[in-house]
């Protein structure tokens, strides 16, 4: 548990499937699937940061730090809250990312399918 810190990627494996675990500025620890929902991309190359929002023309807003999580291959962004693309409708196909439970055992943390 000593190795998370907030927008920082841990790789880990649930058998042969990979895996990513997190830390949100919340104090959550978040584990979701290691394949990006799109295109199947490796989650742990990928990195943690916030999106941008915004509510008017040339105005943008930067918002969720620490709770967006980019794939290195097209950028798409998803929500570490919810698992949901930042921007939905970005392909036909409905995307979320997979979340896993995740219980804190002394300073372990243990990951369940």
């Amino acid at each position: 548990m000593s190795d998370l810190e907030v927008g920082k990627i841990i790789p880990a494996k649930i058998g042969r499937s990979p895996i990513i675990v997190s830390k949100l500025p919340s104090g959550e620890i978040r584990a979701v699937g290691g394949r990006c929902p799109h295109q199947g991309a490796d989650l742990g190359h990928g990195c943690i940061s916030g999106h941008t929002e915004s509510e008017s023309v040339n105005t943008l807003e930067y918002c969720g730090q620490g709770e967006t999580l980019r794939c290195p291959w097209h950028g798409f962004e998803f929500s570490l809250l919810d698992g949901r693309p930042i921007v939905e409708g970005t392909t036909h196909l409905p995307m979320k990312l997979r979340f896993f439970d995740v219980q804190i055992e002394g300073s372990d943390v243990v990951v369940t399918v």
